[in-house]
C-alpha cells in the first residue's frame, strides 16, 4: 500500500484593464499663468501678488520644471482632467501536492508540499510601472498515533518561506533626482527616481521603492484528542520560530509637500521650489528581525444532557517581541511630559535620561495572555424546534508586534522638518543636513497586547414553507488598542509652548479602547423543490479612539491634539450601520420533483444547471474631514480637521456630494472641531452570479462547466468621497476608488 498521492499545478495568466483618472497642471499653470484663479500668487520675497498673477519665468525653479516633464498634459475636461487605461499584467504558478498513508493500525503519516511564483508588472498613472516577484513554499509533515481507540495525538513539523522583491519605475535605470539637480537623498542606483510630490490640487508624483523582504517560519506542534463518556478533550500546543528579512529603505529619494502655505497655492509653491514639508529617511536598509511564538490549549466539548452542548476551554498564547540579529533597533528614551526625549538603542539598551534597563527588543513582553472561552447550545422545549445558542471569549491582538517592529529604524538618520525662518527649505537644498532626529518614531516599553471580549447570543427556530429564521446578537470590547500622537506638537498659530522639547517625532502607546454592537436578522429557505434562499439583515455601530477596532482592525490614526486624545474618539472605519444581504440558488433537477418536466433535447439543455446570485448593499462607510497643513513642530500632513460651521453637509447640487461650506479653516492657534469620521460615504451595493452544470460524458469521464460573473449589472459603486477641504476636488466621488467593472470567468475542468 503505497497510501494516496495527489499533486496539482496551476497556471494563471491574468491582464486587468482599468481606466484610471486624475488631475494634472494645466498647460497655463505649467508656464506659471495662474490669471485664471480667484486667489492672488503672492511672491514669496515681497509678501504681494505677482502681476496679473503670473510667476515670471525667471523665478520658476530649475528643479521643478526638471519634474514637472514627468506629469503628462491633461487630455480630459473637468475636475480630473487627465485620463489614463492602466494594465496590470500578472503572471502565477502553483504547484500542490499531498500524501496520505497508514502505517498500520495505529500510526498515519500526512503532509503536503506547495509551491507558488508570481510575478506582476503594474503601472501608475504617470506612466511608471512597479514589478513584483514572489516566490513562497510552505511543507508540513504529521503523524499520528493512536494510543486507544479513544485517545490519540497529532505531532506536526511545518516550514514556510515567502520571498518578495519589488522593483520600482527607475531603479538602475534613470537617476531623476540627480539629474533635476535635487542632492541629499539616496543616490545609489537601486533608489533611482524621482521625490515623492504630495500637493492639494493635483494628483500626487509617487513610486515605489526598492525592496526585498524574505520571511521564514519553522513550526512544531502537538494536538491531542480524547473522548471519555459525554467529554471529547482537546488540547496540546505550538511553538514557531519566526524570520522577517527586510532590505528597503522606507523613504530613501525623500518626500516635499505643498500646501500654499508660500503662495497662496500648492502648485505654485512647487514651482517656486518652495516646499511646506520634507521627509527623508537614509542609513542602513537591511533589518533582520527574530521573533518566537508559543501558545498552548485545552477545550472540552461536553454533552450535558440531551438538550445541552457546552464547550469550555482556555488558550494561553505568547508572542514575542521581535529583535533584530544585530541589535540595531532603535526606540526613544522620553521622561514624564516628553519635556526630554532621547534615543535608546538595543546593543545598548539603557536610557541615558531615566536609566531604565530596555531588553534587546527594547519593548517588555507581556506574557499574560490568557483567553478563556465558553459556548453553549440549548434547546429549551423539547417538542419545538427553538435553539439558543451563547458564547463569550477573549482574543489578544499578538501579531501587533510585527508591526511595531517594522516601523522602529535601525541606526539610521531620518528628517522631518517644515519650512520656516530657521530651517528655509528649497526643492534644490531641502534634503541637506539640518539638526535631526536619530529616529521619528518611538513606542511606550511598557506597551501592553491588546484585547477583546466577544459576546453572542442567537435564538433560530423553524416556520412553515421550510423557513428557518435566526436573530443573533453580538458585542465587542476593545481594551489596550493602539495609540500614536506627535508629542509637543500645538495648533497652527498657537505660540510653541515648549521651545527647548523635542518634536517632530510619532509615539505609539496601548490605551486606546472600542467597542462594537450589531444585531442580525435572518431568513432562510431549505433546499426544496432545486430552491434555497436567505435574507439577512444587520444593524451595527462601532466606535473607537484607537486602532484596535471590533470586526477586523481599523486603520492606524494619528491623533490631531496630542493633549486630547479623547478628541479621536468616533466611528470606526469600518462602521457601516445599515447592511441587507440576499442570496438565492437555483437547481433545474431532473423529474418532477425537480421541476423540469422536459424531456429528449430539451431535458439534455435544460435539467441540471445551478444559478447562484448575492445581492449586498449597505450604508457608507465613515470618512474624515481634514485639510492639507502640517503639524506643527513635525513635517507631517494628513492629521489636521477643519472646523464645522453648522452649515447642512449633505444639501448639495446635482454631481457633488458635500457641501464646502459646511467647514471652514479653524481659528488661528486652535484645533479644528470637525469630529474623526463623521462624514458618512458613499452607499455600497454589489452583485454577483454564477452558473455552473456537470455533463457526465461516461461512466468514468465527466465535464464541469462553471460561468462566474462579478459586478453583473456594471453598476458603479464608489469607496469614499473626497475629503480634503480646499482641494477643487471636495466633495467629488475618487474615481480611483470605485469597484471594478463587470468581469466573466469561465471554467471548464475534466474529471476521470
Amino acid at each position: 500500500n503505497l497510501g494516496n498521492f495527489f499533486v496539482g499545478y496551476q497556471w494563471v495568466r491574468n491582464r486587468n484593464a482599468t481606466t484610471t483618472p486624475g488631475t494634472m497642471p494645466a498647460d497655463a499653470q505649467r508656464a506659471g499663468d495662474f490669471s485664471q484663479l480667484g486667489t492672488p500668487i503672492v511672491d514669496p520675497k515681497t509678501g504681494l501678488a505677482f502681476p496679473g498673477n503670473v510667476i515670471p519665468q525667471t523665478r520658476i525653479s530649475p528643479q521643478a520644471l526638471s519634474l514637472l516633464k514627468l506629469y503628462p498634459l491633461p487630455n480630459f475636461s473637468g475636475p480630473y482632467n487627465y485620463q489614463l487605461p492602466l494594465v496590470s499584467d500578472t503572471h502565477q504558478d502553483g504547484l500542490n501536492s499531498n500524501l496520505n498513508k497508514s502505517i498500520n493500525r495505529k500510526n498515519q503519516v500526512f503532509g503536503n508540499f506547495a509551491f507558488n511564483s508570481v510575478r506582476s508588472d503594474t503601472p501608475t498613472l504617470l506612466g511608471f510601472t512597479d514589478r513584483m516577484d514572489q516566490l513562497g513554499l510552505t511543507t508540513k509533515a504529521n503523524w499520528r498515533h493512536f494510543f486507544t481507540n479513544r485517545f490519540y495525538g497529532t505531532f506536526a513539523y511545518q516550514f514556510s518561506r515567502q520571498a518578495t522583491t519589488v522593483t520600482p519605475n527607475f531603479a538602475n535605470k534613470e537617476n531623476i533626482s540627480g539629474d533635476a539637480g535635487i542632492p541629499g537623498n539616496d543616490q545609489q542606483p537601486q533608489n533611482w527616481g524621482p521625490p515623492n510630490l504630495n500637493f492639494v490640487s493635483i494628483t500626487p508624483l509617487t513610486d515605489g521603492n526598492q525592496s526585498v523582504n524574505k520571511n521564514q517560519t519553522s513550526a512544531v506542534s502537538a494536538d491531542m484528542f480524547w473522548n471519555r463518556g459525554r467529554h471529547n478533550v482537546s488540547f496540546g500546543g505550538d511553538f514557531k520560530r519566526q524570520q522577517f528579512n527586510v532590505i528597503s529603505q522606507p523613504n530613501p529619494r525623500g518626500s516635499f509637500s505643498f500646501t500654499g502655505a508660500v503662495a497662496g497655492n500648492d502648485f505654485a509653491d512647487f514651482l517656486l521650489g518652495v516646499p511646506d514639508t520634507i521627509q527623508i529617511a537614509s542609513g542602513k536598509a537591511d533589518k533582520y528581525l527574530r521573533g518566537g511564538i508559543a501558545d498552548a490549549y485545552v477545550t472540552d466539548d461536553v454533552r450535558i444532557s440531551p438538550s445541552l452542548t457546552m464547550n469550555v476551554g482556555i488558550r494561553w498564547e505568547y508572542w514575542s517581541p521581535l529583535s533584530e540579529l544585530q541589535g540595531r533597533l532603535v526606540n526613544l528614551d522620553v521622561v514624564p511630559g516628553f519635556s526630554a526625549v532621547a534615543p535608546v538603542v538595543a546593543n545598548n539598551p539603557v536610557g541615558t535620561l531615566t536609566g531604565a534597563k530596555y531588553p534587546d527588543s527594547l519593548i517588555h513582553p507581556d506574557k499574560h495572555e490568557f483567553q478563556p472561552r465558553i459556548g453553549l447550545a440549548w434547546r429549551p422545549f423539547p417538542a419545538s424546534s427553538m435553539l439558543v445558542k451563547a458564547s463569550y471569549g477573549v482574543y489578544y491582538n499578538t501579531s501587533v508586534y510585527q508591526t511595531i517592529a517594522q516601523q522602529m529604524p535601525l541606526l539610521s538618520k531620518s528628517l522631518s522638518v517644515q519650512n520656516s525662518a530657521a530651517d528655509p527649505l528649497t526643492l534644490a537644498n531641502g534634503f541637506n543636513a539640518f539638526s535631526n532626529l536619530p529616529t521619528l518614531f518611538g513606542i511606550d516599553p511598557n506597551f501592553r497586547v491588546g484585547y477583546s471580549q466577544n459576546w453572542l447570543a442567537s435564538v433560530q427556530r423553524d416556520l412553515p414553507g421550510a423557513l428557518i429564521v435566526t436573530a443573533t446578537y453580538n458585542g465587542i470590547k476593545g481594551t489596550r488598542g493602539v495609540q500614536e500622537f506627535y508629542p509637543n506638537t500645538y495648533a497652527t498659530g498657537a505660540a510653541n509652548p515648549c521651545p527647548t522639547c523635542v518634536s517632530g517625532f510619532a509615539y505609539m502607546t496601548s490605551n486606546g479602547n472600542s467597542s462594537r454592537e450589531a444585531g442580525q436578522i435572518q431568513l432562510r429557505r431549505r433546499l426544496h423543490n432545486g430552491f434555497t434562499a436567505s435574507a439577512q439583515y444587520v444593524y451595527s455601530k462601532s466606535i473607537d479612539d484607537a486602532a484596535l477596532g471590533g470586526r477586523g482592525q481599523g486603520t492606524l490614526l494619528v491623533a490631531q491634539n496630542w493633549r486630547d486624545l479623547g478628541a479621536e474618539r468616533g466611528l470606526s472605519s469600518f462602521d457601516q450601520r445599515h447592511q441587507a444581504t440576499l442570496s438565492g440558488q437555483y437547481t433545474s433537477g431532473m423529474g418532477i420533483g425537480g421541476g423540469t418536466l422536459m424531456s429528449g433535447w430539451r431535458a439534455a439543455l435544460f435539467k441540471e444547471w445551478t444559478l447562484l446570485t448575492n445581492i449586498t448593499t449597505g450604508t457608507g462607510l465613515p470618512l474624515t474631514p481634514t485639510y492639507f497643513a502640517p503639524t506643527q513642530g513635525t513635517g507631517n500632513t494628513g492629521s489636521l480637521r477643519p472646523d464645522y460651521t453648522g452649515a447642512p453637509l449633505y444639501n448639495v447640487p446635482a454631481g457633488v456630494f458635500l457641501n464646502s461650506a459646511a467647514y471652514a479653516l479653524p481659528a488661528s492657534g486652535q484645533y479644528g472641531n470637525a469630529g474623526r469620521d463623521s462624514i458618512t460615504g458613499p452607499y455600497q451595493f454589489s452583485l454577483n452570479a454564477s452558473l455552473s452544470r456537470t455533463f457526465r460524458l461516461t461512466d468514468r469521464f465527466s465535464l464541469d462547466l462553471r460561468v462566474d460573473s462579478t459586478n453583473t449589472l456594471n453598476h458603479v459603486t464608489f469607496q469614499n468621497w473626497n475629503t480634503t477641504f480646499g482641494s477643487t476636488q471636495f466633495g467629488l466621488p475618487n474615481p480611483n476608488a470605485a469597484n471594478a467593472m463587470r468581469s466573466m470567468l469561465t471554467t471548464l475542468r475534466v474529471r476521470f
